[in-house]
């Protein structure tokens, strides 16, 4: 048992490589491995100058802030960009189904492509080899970067160009219709405010013709300045009355009489109801419209604050909506590539001889070890 043990130890270790070895044998093989690379790299690199140079045309776009408030209102965004959800939906109207529609028909992609667009298939076909010429992503910053690659550099960017041109137009397309339904819910807003103050004002004068009540203020001021003095008035004439029957004074007791039947008279109307003219500077009925008065005075107050916000708010958001400016902001205009961005054929070159080196090394590693079994001896076994 020990014995075969060994032999089968011994054969591994025949089999196996020493690091000497290994070196030793890429060294017998170098002259084959080194055209073995130099023809790899040198047909990568015929191979890669039969690909067509590409030219990647560049810009880098903000969305707008369609909320800035014009008139400077200090709860709003009022920065020249948009937030982080402009910027999504930004990138989602750049990557839109209509928007490459628009650039496959315009520049009749399928012929610049080569591919038949008469069928379902070549048309999305069409459609992905744009999406793979077409980039756009959301840089560090929040910007939008948006690259288009096509072998004319000067068309590369006029379909750039293109790009932004439809991109504007999806963005006004996109909020057109909410900007409509939100200046007809400013409309519909101000006309029921309008309604509601009309029928406050009917009723409130309604209650100032029935309680002769027109200044809650000034009448309750001259109400109780009213009734101070008639009633200090009427005291005094019973106090004179009295002094004057007490010393026989008839004439004086007369005329003092008829003063304080005036005086009474007149608290008389001061505090009860009354449909003389005297009910305007009524006491009674001043107190049971004056809350009420005050109440729909406080409503038609408010109301019209309500509708001058409103009035306010709607000439803004009016002004913002027909605004003609641009929906994006182009932060680098678009210019014509001068360089290639694609093949990189140098890298092409130097990745297919590291390759190929690669692959050599392994295939003399497995040619040497073939060269230590022993076939027939493992085919007898």
């Amino acid at each position: 048992m020990m014995e075969e043990n060994n032999l089968a130890a011994a054969k591994k270790q025949e089999l196996a490589f020493s690091l000497l070895e290994v070196i030793g044998s890429i060294w017998r093989w170098k002259k084959g491995l080194i055209i073995f690379v130099i023809a790899a790299m040198v047909l990568t690199a015929v191979v890669s100058l039969m690909i067509p140079n590409y030219y990647k045309a560049q810009v880098t776009i903000m969305p707008a802030n369609e909320e800035k408030d014009l008139f400077g209102s200090q709860t709003k965004n009022n920065g020249l960009y948009g937030d982080e959800d402009a910027v999504d939906r930004s990138i989602i109207f750049a990557n839109s189904s209509p928007l490459v529609a628009f650039m496959v028909d315009s520049f009749k992609l399928a012929e610049r492509y080569d591919i038949d667009a008469s069928t379902p298939k070549g048309e999305y076909k069409v459609a992905k080899r744009f999406r793979k010429l077409y980039q756009v992503k959301k840089n560090e910053f929040s910007g939008i970067e948006i690259s288009l690659e096509d072998q004319d550099a000067a068309k590369a960017a006029e379909m750039l160009r293109a790009v932004l041109a439809k991109l504007e137009a999806i963005h006004k397309q996109a909020t057109g219709p909410s900007k409509r339904q939100l200046l007809g819910t400013y409309e519909q807003a101000l006309k029921d405010k309008r309604e509601e103050l009309r029928r406050i004002s009917d009723s409130l004068y309604v209650l100032r013709a029935r309680y002769k009540i027109y200044d809650v203020k000034r009448q309750g001021e001259l109400l109780a300045s009213a009734l101070v003095k008639t009633q200090a008035k009427l005291a005094e004439g019973e106090a004179k009355l009295q002094a004057f029957k007490s010393v026989g004074r008839k004439d004086s007791v007369a005329v003092i009489s008829a003063q304080i039947a005036g005086y009474r008279e007149q608290l008389k109307q001061l505090n009860e109801e009354s449909d003389t003219i005297q009910s305007a500077i009524n006491l009674k009925a001043y107190n049971e419209g004056r809350e009420r008065i005050l109440a729909y005075e406080n409503e038609v107050e408010n109301l019209t604050d309500d509708i001058g916000e409103i009035r306010s708010e709607f000439a803004k958001f009016k002004a913002q909506a027909a605004s003609q400016a641009s929906s994006i902001i182009v932060l680098e205009e678009v210019e014509i590539p001068k360089i290639k961005s694609y093949p990189r054929r140098s890298l092409f070159v130097l990745g297919a001889g590291v390759l190929a080196l690669i692959i050599g090394v392994m295939a003399v590693l497995v040619l040497e070890l073939n060269r230590k079994i022993d076939w027939k001896e493992v085919l007898d076994a």
